[in-house]
């Protein structure tokens, strides 16, 4: 025990000399993931109203109604300009030994994940993606979910490709 305790070293590292992920070119997502985004906050903003007109067959006053009204789109008023200025903060970056996503606006988040913590990659489609020809790339981690990443709005021939490319620095790591 005492012979490994004489090899343990634990030196301090020059913060300096870290690579920066500030410094990365990210690549955008899609378009086509904004329209993805509007027509969804479209379709509630359609129950919101159907919701709302219901109202008026209930005991309910003008004022209140007005109020509820002004609310509902402030609310949504909110939710396309939310879309609109994400759609220019989403990012991704693939680098020699992990990957990159960033997002937000108001509060920046980048995670960085190294190639050693994936466990796997799935491409995910639904109906709307179908349409408008994106995918997203989810990539699973160890430990848990909040590393996980998933990259929303990619073309589909890129997200195969970067699935593909995450495989084999899986499969490189392994050994």
């Amino acid at each position: 025990m005492a012979s490994i305790m004489e090899n343990f070293t634990n030196k301090s590292i020059d913060i300096a000399s870290l690579p920066q992920f500030e410094e990365v070119a990210f690549q955008p997502i899609s378009k086509s993931y904004l329209i993805k985004s509007n027509l969804q906050n479209l379709v509630f903003l359609c129950v919101a109203m159907i919701c709302w007109t219901v109202l008026f067959y209930f005991d309910i006053t003008q004022i209140q109604l007005i109020i509820l009204l002004i609310g509902i789109i402030l609310y949504f008023g909110f939710k396309f300009w939310n879309i609109f200025v994400l759609q220019k903060n989403y990012g991704f970056a693939l680098r020699e030994k992990d990957i990159l996503y960033k997002r937000g606006y108001l509060v920046n988040k980048t995670t960085v994940v190294p190639f050693n913590r994936i466990q796997h990659a799935s491409i995910s489609r639904d109906v709307l993606d179908k349409m408008l020809k994106i995918s997203t790339l989810n990539i699973f981690t160890a430990g848990g979910s909040g590393s996980d990443i998933r990259i929303p709005g990619l073309a589909p021939d890129l997200a195969l490709r970067l699935k593909e490319a995450l495989a084999v620095k899986l499969t490189a790591n392994e050994f």
